[in-house]
């Protein structure tokens, strides 16, 4: 008893060698598992594809001085397109630093989101004693959601990146007089939307921190913000001014019906802290099934596994949900106060819920991905908990079990992405992660011949195919439309047609064929 004292007094010493090798232990597991999902996994996500392949698209557009590329990104909102270049600045910056290589690139994120890791520690150590931030960064280093969503050229993907830089400047204006980082919260909250419209919710939290901030606001700073945060969108006002405000009023004139996805802002945080790998196996519970017999002996040892783990996030965030409504009740009326009576409390409390119900009026689908802003927030929830939960049977369980979900996590990482290099490189799938595109472009390519155009048609056959197919062909094809028009320049020469189906549909001659792998065939026809 006295040894496990004694190392726990030692890892809540931010000096200690004990507490120094946990953080180095933390920021090595986190860069490990995000590094072999890009390398086994090849960052690929089947939903997201089409998405990346769009942003190499108008990336390229950008490099081109093509003219919407210069003041408009590529993620989707609304009936238009989220306003300002700043998520493909970030796409060239990356590939500019690959030297011209996705895959390069692919890699850059894993570094930038490896570094998330410690940043989390760092945000976790403004709120918490040193040892329970050292639990946070664990859990965000090793739990499945983060690994999953730090990998990849995805507008949602570098939102953790910006929330936690976001969270720690916010924070720092709220503990110290008249501070300069007030200038940041602007400038950085002003790039949230060029990636994700889902930062516009989170204004009204902001502000509503920075007016019961119990240090003083630096006027000077704050407006200085505002204007570098308004200078951001001149290339977006000045294009929108010159092509009719084509794009904000698709934005403004789209919208979507009432839908109880709406819901999911109650079960997107937990579904985040538990182990839960959702639908990243497909939809429906077939490929979950399959990769629980394969992996973990039964699909009952994965989900009774995952269902234990979602009641306990659920015990988590209920906790705190509990207790944060509980302190807004007991002086409503003078809300400063509270919140310089219990600051972690008040922060947390209003950037994770106000979001989140504003969310709910909008009545549109919460798709889990948008808590990916929220994820440094999420994992000091656990903490909290630990703190608030007092001696109930529940609190003792989620310790008791916390190594064994550890463990149980970092395997389930290691095997989801290991049985995704089995389906990148068998039969039963066509996995088109950028590195196979790259692949087949160039076995196109040597099959159609030197200085001859390539083009993939996508056909009745094509459309009509299953999800999986018909999402990988569609990308597939625009990938490499996008290296004749823009990398090759072969905008104006002859294409050679191509067209794609399972082997079992495809052509018997050899000599047409350019590529055979993966269950599917690509193959050249006639020109029409």
């Amino acid at each position: 008893m006295q040894v496990k004292t004694k190392i726990i007094t030692q890892l809540d010493d931010p000096v200690s060698m004990p507490h120094l090798l946990a953080l180095v232990l933390c920021l090595g597991l986190g860069f490990l598992l995000r590094y072999y999902g890009y390398l086994a996994g090849e960052s690929f996500h089947i939903f997201a594809i089409n998405d990346e392949v769009s942003a190499f698209h108008v990336a390229m557009q950008f490099l081109a001085g093509e003219d919407r590329a210069l003041y408009i990104g590529q993620p989707n909102f609304s009936e238009g397109h989220a306003p300002g270049p700043g998520w493909t600045l970030f796409w060239v910056a990356l590939l500019k630093l690959g030297g011209g290589s996705i895959n390069n690139a692919l890699f850059y994120v894993v570094l930038l989101n490896s570094l998330v890791v410690f940043l989390v520690y760092v945000f976790a150590r403004q709120l918490l004693n040193p040892g329970h931030a050292l639990l946070s960064c664990f859990l965000f280093a090793i739990s499945p959601w983060p690994v999953y969503y730090a990998l990849g050229l995805w507008n949602p993907i570098p939102l953790a990146l910006w929330g936690v830089l976001l969270f720690i400047s916010l924070w720092r204006v709220t503990r110290v007089e008249k501070s300069h980082a007030v200038f940041w919260v602007c400038v950085i909250s002003a790039i949230l939307p060029h990636f994700h419209m889902i930062g516009v919710f989170y204004y009204p939290a902001i502000l509503l921190i920075l007016y019961l901030s119990p240090s003083r606001l630096s006027l000077s700073w704050f407006m200085a913000g505002i204007i570098a945060g308004v200078l951001i969108y001149v290339p977006y006002i000045t294009g929108e001014m010159q092509n009719d405000w084509e794009n904000t009023r698709l934005i403004l004139s789209g919208g979507e019906a009432f839908t109880f996805s709406v819901l999911k802002v109650i079960s997107g945080p937990a579904t985040v802290l538990s182990n839960h790998p959702g639908r990243w196996l497909g939809d429906g519970l077939e490929g979950l099934f399959e990769f629980g017999d394969k992996w973990f002996g039964s699909r009952i040892v994965l989900i009774t596994v995952n269902i234990i783990s979602l009641i306990l996030a659920l015990a988590i965030v209920t906790r705190f949900a509990i207790y944060f409504s509980g302190l807004l009740r007991s002086d409503w009326k003078d809300p400063r106060v509270m919140m310089e009576k219990y600051p972690v409390y008040y922060f947390v409390g209003i950037l994770l819920f106000l979001p989140l119900l504003l969310f709910v009026f909008t009545g549109h689908n919460y798709s889990t991905r948008y808590t990916i802003l929220i994820f440094p927030l999420l994992f000091i929830l656990p903490a909290l908990y630990i703190q608030l939960a007092g001696r109930s049977k529940l609190k003792k369980f989620y310790l008791f079990s916390l190594p064994f979900m550890s463990i149980f996590s970092i395997y389930l990482v290691f095997a989801f992405f290991t049985h995704l290099s089995n389906q990148i490189e068998g039969d039963e799938y066509f996995i088109n992660s950028f590195k196979k595109m790259e692949m087949v472009r160039e076995k196109i390519n040597q099959h159609a011949g030197d200085e001859v155009g390539v083009k993939l048609v996508i056909d009745d056959y094509i459309r009509q195919a299953p999800e999986r197919l018909r999402i990988s062909a569609v990308a597939m094809a625009e990938y490499l439309s996008i290296y004749e028009d823009y990398i090759e320049n072969r905008k104006n020469n002859r294409r050679k047609k191509y067209i794609l189906r399972y082997e079992k549909d495809g052509v018997t001659d050899a000599s047409e064929i350019a590529y055979q792998e993966n269950g599917i065939v690509i193959y050249s026809t006639p020109m029409m």
